[in-house]
């Protein structure tokens, strides 16, 4: 009996540790490997890439900030988006929520859409980039705004669920 509840608990933490392992929070991407879920481009510089987490666990690339909003922004079925992630521009190994992110729109920062987008995890951090860079703060719904106009997504009629 003694070996059964052994193997039990056995088999319960295994389980805890697979769970445990199966977040659905952001991924490493590939520069240079993979291309971009909107516009179909090749990642090419982690700074910009961004990423969007669905609920059932399938991750899709963006090979800039505004790609990844303009998914956001023409998606059909916002709920069934887990997450959307942003690296922050400073410290590109670490994702950022992209809806608390803070952002900067600065020409002199080209990113590879063209609408010179950066993200940061503070309004300090972002304006410490716009003292050098200059342009202008943004918050995540201004972003979603910008992009909808700049790209005309909405007269457009983009939507669908491509996606799932």
């Amino acid at each position: 009996m003694r070996r059964t509840s052994q193997a039990s608990i056995g088999v319960v933490l295994l389980f805890v540790l697979i769970l445990s392992g199966c977040t659905q929070g952001p991924r490493e991407l590939s520069m240079g490997e993979e291309e971009c879920a909107h516009c179909r481009m090749m990642l090419s510089e982690s700074a910009y890439a961004s990423q969007v987490v669905m609920n059932r666990g399938r991750s899709f690339p963006f090979d800039s900030i505004e790609c990844m909003v303009a998914f956001w922004v023409t998606h059909i079925e916002p709920e069934s988006i887990h997450s959307v992630w942003v690296p922050d521009f400073r410290n590109e190994d670490v994702w950022l929520d992209a809806t608390t992110a803070v952002y900067l729109q600065s020409e002199t920062m080209r990113s590879p859409m063209g609408l010179s987008l950066s993200a940061y995890d503070s309004e300090e951090s972002a304006r410490l980039q716009m003292e050098e860079s200059g342009g202008r703060l943004l918050s995540w719904e201004e972003l979603q705004e910008l992009v909808a106009v700049e790209w005309e997504l909405i007269s457009e009629g983009q939507t669908g669920n491509q996606y799932e």
